[in-house]
């Protein structure tokens, strides 16, 4: 315990704010001129320590201490002084190391003269500091601890007697002499009162005796004959006093055992709030670091929801798009088989077609031979021979001369495209080769796939009624959504503009998934009342608990709270609820019902009118109804809220309250709302959104249900799906390389077909016109013109008939073909459209199936990662909650265990009061019983003692005694009534005058001797520690004042009286060896270095943690300074000195030097670091330990002798 710093404002000459600071815990010295305020320091020091002696600090006034008396603008003086409190050994009791580790005092004074003194900081008492710096041996108002000229001076010129005074009051045999001359006054005091005592015996109570003996001899003839009265009556008094003992015991014992189980219970209980603090400071930090994950989580539920939402949709995209696949693939194939229809029609319609052209050829040809017969007749008529082209001979047979040339090149063209189509047909037939071995491998592929395919569709076969489950109900769900939010926002638009709405507004998605499902509802909502007659009574009753939230337990409460909860929402968790300590039990409803029976009313438990929706609500309807009765009117209600037997909450049908506290509640009721009502009108409104929630809930799990199982089978599912693709692309691949593979060679050998048609048509037109030429040629050489003409004429008319037949024919077959052949047109053109769209709509649906499936499983690896990620953040949060679970269940068993230990202590202190009191009256019985009757006391041994006189167990003789001394007293109070019993009376009351009297003498005898051996005894403990200490202190006052003044030595003289007990101590000092006969033979530095040395040696018997030297060195030369500084670096190296001095010896030693100076009226502090000359501190560290030591244990014999 040192002092750190000392700071000191508009004190005295210190104007402004002034800080000794950083004193050093060893010397610290102060120097200046004269005037500087050097000793306005010490003044502000006994100032903060209390000092109430105002000349001690230099002022007759309070307002002396203010700056200039506060003329100059200063208006209160404050000083403070710091402690650093590091050492466990010189810690002030009651302030430990830990908990203080500096100690702030402080005092201020303001004009007008009020005071405030501070503790740490805080305004405190001056009592409280006073007792603080006595506690460390600084007391203001016996300033061992400062030691100033003055002292010192005065120290030379004492008298032995003075000087062993100074060293009884280091000791503290002092204080035992003040209390030994006390309890001499005592004894005193006691023995005049047994003179007292003796002649109030011989002069009144004696004589009196005396004069009331024939009386009382008279008395004592009656009472010879109440002998056997009085024995039995001995006996009873005997018996009530052994049982009032044994009672007495048994309920000391009982209080005893009481006292520690409170006592225990009390240590329990300080030792609580330490736990519970150090419980909650770790719940916060939990709850603290919780928040982190949470937010984390929070934010990857979202990324989660959000990558399942893209995924879902990249997934129903992803289905849509196999969909349309399937039914573009089904349309594609359904196409083809229209195609194959087709084709079997257009090949009957190509016959058609082919008839109705030759058919018009026929006629067209008819006609033109017609024409030409017709001219060929009218040349022929003419006289110019002509053949049937319809021109003359020579023409025609130019004209069938060029065709026959240009038939015989168009068969050599036809004969060069044979061969090349020859050599077409052969390279499509390798090709064929070719594609035909790929087609095979395809088709070996399709039937791996086909294979594949039918395994895969065996598991899954069972899954797929459960998949078009799950789409239906995707679909169903999100209808269902879309109309609930409709239905919601309508509903919200009726509760804004009729009633209020009873819903709570939070963040849903913040919460945890089942948060929703946990949150019960209101109250009022789950418990109803069984009858609307009561509802008014029920509410008032409940007061706000009927709009309370139930949830399930405290957690869940907690997310809502934290969750961004909008309103102000109290909650009641079924796992905190408990039943109340004001629950109306059985004989309170009974005793409630007698009164309303009397006043023909009637009353119910408000528990038992309220109808609870589940079991496991009971505790909360305990909670909430089971502390109040329903009855019929408000003067039945008082009786039940005032009777003492009953004293409960009760409310009347019409809202009237009465409590037992006095409070009462009434008026009008129209201000009052029926909370149960309006919770019932808002269900009934809110029942079509939660008959929604309901089945959309129902629908949602049974959609989890399906999703788990068939995420439980998504690897049976993915492969019954790629193994469906790949066999579909498989048979796409083979219809490709199929269709590929002969598509090319039939072509070919149908151009060759063609080709070879057209070349034997053209060979055959070839020999038909060879024909005609030697036909025309042999026609040239006939001269017969009218054998020609009437030829020519049936050819005319052959051809005439034959045109007009086919010219009928034609006219009914032209309308249904026409029909034919626009409808095989149409349909042939829709066809190809539809095929060509549909084979566009497929490559588009197959490109954005691979990009679909690529963007699902980049989005499925995105979710893994953001799983994984919430996983683990998931897995701190619950750690971190499980945590803050634990906390809070020791939280709760500590506050459990708290409220049994301060019930157990209330209680246990009702007890013992109780017991205290009955202890008391037994005491008091037993008391008065030996007052009374003090042979009780001799007879103490043989109480119950089997076989004597006084044996209580023997029940049937107890008994029998305590009849006959009925009988007996009846029969002695018929005598006693003839008798005049005052004499015996007043001799009864100076008899038991006199023997207290008697009694009090001797007590006071015997306490008199006890003070007198005490005092003999510490006395002599007294003379013994006062040797031993001069002894230490004259050996401490020799090294110092050696060390002072080397070649000096000095020691105490002893003066004893004839008892060998000191009366005095003188001052002998020896140069050199040789012994001073006098003190008058030192000089005035000596005698003073030999007063500062006595002084320092009889203050290391009382070490304090400062001392304070003001100019101590007033009277030394240079070298004796020198020496003290030396002196106090070596023998005082663990004590803190603040010292004044104008000489350089004394603060050449000093650690810290503060120079003081007044500029201008004002003080002003420099402090200057000053290393103090080294000393070989060795030995003197080692003696003064064993003078410490010595000094210690001296101290501690002197506090046990006090003791």
């Amino acid at each position: 315990m040192r002092v750190k710093s000392i700071v000191v404002d508009g004190f005295k000459s210190y104007a402004h704010r002034k800080e000794l600071a950083d004193l050093s815990p060893h010397v610290n010295a102060m120097t200046g001129l004269n005037g500087s305020g050097k000793s306005n320091i010490f003044d502000a020091i006994c100032f903060v320590m209390g000092i109430t002696n105002l000349k001690r600090v230099r002022a007759e006034d309070p307002r002396e201490l203010i700056f200039r008396a506060g003329t100059t603008g200063v208006h209160a003086a404050r000083v403070t002084i710091e402690f650093v409190n590091d050492d466990p050994a010189s810690a002030p009791p009651g302030y430990s190391c830990e908990e203080y580790p500096t100690i702030t005092i402080g005092r201020q004074i303001k004009l007008g003269g009020r005071q405030q003194f501070f503790f740490n900081n805080t305004v405190s008492l001056q009592s409280k500091v006073k007792r603080f710096f006595e506690s460390i041996s600084l007391n203001v108002d016996n300033p061992h601890f400062m030691i100033l000229q003055g002292t010192v001076h005065k120290l030379i010129g004492m008298r032995s007697q003075d000087i062993l005074s100074l060293i009884e009051e280091a000791v503290g045999t002092k204080a035992f002499d003040h209390r030994r001359r006390t309890a001499e006054t005592l004894i005193r005091n006691k023995e005049r009162k047994m003179e007292e005592i003796d002649t109030n015996i011989e002069a009144q109570i004696r004589p009196l005796l005396e004069t009331m003996k024939a009386d009382q001899e008279e008395y004592n003839r009656f009472m010879e004959k109440r002998e056997k009265m009085e024995e039995k009556q001995r006996f009873r008094t005997a018996l009530e006093y052994y049982t009032h003992r044994k009672q007495l015991a048994d309920v000391e014992a009982t209080t005893a055992a009481r006292k520690q189980e409170v006592q225990s219970a009390k240590t329990q209980l300080q030792a609580l709030p330490q736990q519970e603090a150090d419980l909650t400071r770790r719940q916060m930090q939990l709850q603290n670091s919780l928040g982190a994950p949470n937010e984390a989580a929070a934010s990857l539920r979202e990324e989660e929801d959000e990558l399942k939402k893209v995924c879902g949709r990249y997934e129903g995209q992803l289905e849509s798009c196999v969909t349309s696949l399937k039914q573009v693939e089904a349309q594609l194939k359904s196409l083809r088989k229209e195609h194959e229809r087709q084709s079997s029609g257009q090949a009957a319609f190509a016959t058609r077609r082919q008839h109705h052209e030759d058919l018009l050829g026929k006629i067209k040809e008819g006609k033109a031979t017609c024409a030409n017969l017709k001219k060929s007749l009218k040349l022929l008529q003419s006289g110019v021979q002509a053949g049937t082209a319809g021109v003359s001979l020579a023409e025609e047979r130019q004209q069938v001369d060029l065709q026959l040339i240009e038939q015989q090149s168009r068969v050599r063209r036809l004969t060069e495209r044979m061969g090349e189509l020859t050599q077409q047909q052969q390279r499509a037939e390798a090709q064929q080769a070719e594609q035909s071995s790929r087609a095979e491998h395809l088709q070996r592929e399709l039937s791996k796939a086909n294979a594949a395919l039918e395994k895969a569709r065996v598991q899954y076969a069972p899954l797929g009624p459960k998949q078009q489950r799950k789409e239906t109900l995707e679909e169903e769900i999100s209808a269902l959504k879309r109309e609930y939010q409709a239905e919601y926002d309508n509903f919200q638009r009726q509760m804004t503009n009729n009633t209020r709405t009873f819903d709570l507004d939070y963040n849903r998605y913040a919460c945890p998934p089942d948060t929703e499902e946990r949150v019960l509802g209101r109250v009022g909502e789950l418990i109803v009342p069984k009858d609307a007659a009561h509802s008014v009574a029920l509410t008032v009753g409940a007061q706000h608990h009927a709009l309370r939230v139930v949830v399930d337990d405290d957690r869940v409460a907690e997310a809502v709270i934290r969750s961004g909860l909008r309103q102000r929402t109290s909650f009641l968790a079924l796992n905190k609820v408990q039943r109340p300590r004001f629950f109306i039990d059985d004989a309170k409803l009974q005793a409630a019902q007698r009164v309303a029976k009397q006043h023909g009313g009637w009353v119910q438990h408000a528990r038992d009118l309220v109808h609870v929706s589940s079991p496991n609500l009971d505790a909360l309807a305990d909670f909430v109804f089971g502390g109040f009765l329903v009855c019929s009117d408000l003067r039945l209600a008082q009786e039940l809220a005032y009777t003492p037997a009953i004293k409960v909450k009760a409310v009347t049908l019409d809202g009237e309250i009465a409590e037992p506290n006095g409070l009462m509640t009434g008026g009008s009721t129209k201000q009052l709302r029926d909370t149960f009502a309006e919770l019932r009108t808002y269900a009934a409104q809110k029942e079509p959104l939660k008959a929604l929630q309901r089945r959309i809930r129902t629908l949602e799990a049974e959609y989890a249900e399906l999703r788990d199982t068939l995420r439980h089978h998504q690897q049976d599912i993915i492969a019954y799906k790629s193994a469906e693709e790949a066999a579909e692309l498989a048979k796409q691949r083979y219809t490709v390389a199929a269709s590929t593979a002969h598509g090319a060679l039939n072509e070919v050998r149908e151009q060759l077909g063609k080709t070879t048609s057209m070349l034997a048509e053209s060979q055959e037109a070839v020999s038909e016109l060879l024909e005609r030429q030697k036909k025309l040629a042999t026609q040239a050489q006939a001269t017969d013109l009218i054998a020609a003409r009437h030829a020519m004429e049936e050819q005319l008319a052959a051809a005439e008939a034959t045109l007009l037949r086919l010219t009928a024919e034609e006219e009914r077959d032209a309308a249904e073909y026409e029909r034919l052949e626009a409808d095989t047109e149409q349909q042939a053109a829709d066809l190809t459209r539809k095929t060509m769209e549909a084979q566009e709509e497929l490559a588009q649906q197959q490109s954005q199936r691979l990009r679909l499936a690529a963007q699902m499983e980049e989005v499925k690896l995105k979710l893994a990662d953001v799983r994984v990620r919430y996983k683990h953040t998931e897995d701190q949060r619950q750690r971190i909650e499980k945590e803050i679970e634990d906390t809070q269940e020791e939280l709760t068993r500590l506050a459990e265990r708290k409220t049994n230990l301060d019930n157990l202590a209330k209680n246990g202190e009702v007890e013992l009061r109780e017991q205290t009191k009955t202890t008391e009256e037994l005491r008091k019985r037993v008391h008065d019983a030996e007052h009374r009757h003090a042979w009780l006391l001799a007879e103490q041994e043989r109480l119950n003692m089997p076989g004597g006189p006084y044996y209580f167990d023997d029940t049937a003789r107890t008994a029998a005694i305590l009849q006959d001394l009925r009988e007996v007293e009846a029969r002695a109070a018929v005598a006693s009534s003839k008798l005049s019993q005052k004499s015996s009376v007043l001799y009864e009351e100076r008899r038991r005058e006199y023997e207290e009297l008697v009694k009090q003498r001797t007590a006071l005898g015997e306490d008199k001797e006890a003070i007198q051996r005490c005092i003999e005894e510490i006395e002599s403990k007294k003379w013994g520690a006062l040797d031993r200490m001069v002894n230490v202190v004259s050996a401490i006052f020799g090294k110092l004042f050696t060390a002072c003044l080397p070649g000096a030595a000095a020691q105490l003289q002893e003066e004893r009286d004839a008892s060998g007990h000191l009366t005095g101590l003188g001052v002998r000092v020896s140069f050199n060896g040789k012994a001073r006969e006098s003190l008058s033979e030192l000089s005035g530095g000596q005698r003073s270095l030999l007063a500062l040395c006595l002084i320092l040696a009889i203050l290391r018997v009382r070490p304090a943690p400062l001392y304070i030297l003001d100019e101590v060195d007033a009277a030394l030369d240079p070298s004796h300074t020198q020496n003290i500084g030396r002196m106090l670096q070596l023998y005082f190296p663990k004590s803190q000195f603040l010292l004044v001095s104008l000489k350089d010896g004394m603060f050449s030693n000093a650690n810290v030097l503060y120079h003081i100076r007044n500029t201008q009226g004002y003080s002003e502090v420099t402090r200057i670091e000053h290393k103090a000359t080294k000393q070989p501190r060795q030995l003197g560290e080692a003696e003064a330990g064993e003078e410490d030591g010595a000094a210690a244990s001296l101290g501690n014999a002197a506090v046990a002798s006090r003791v």
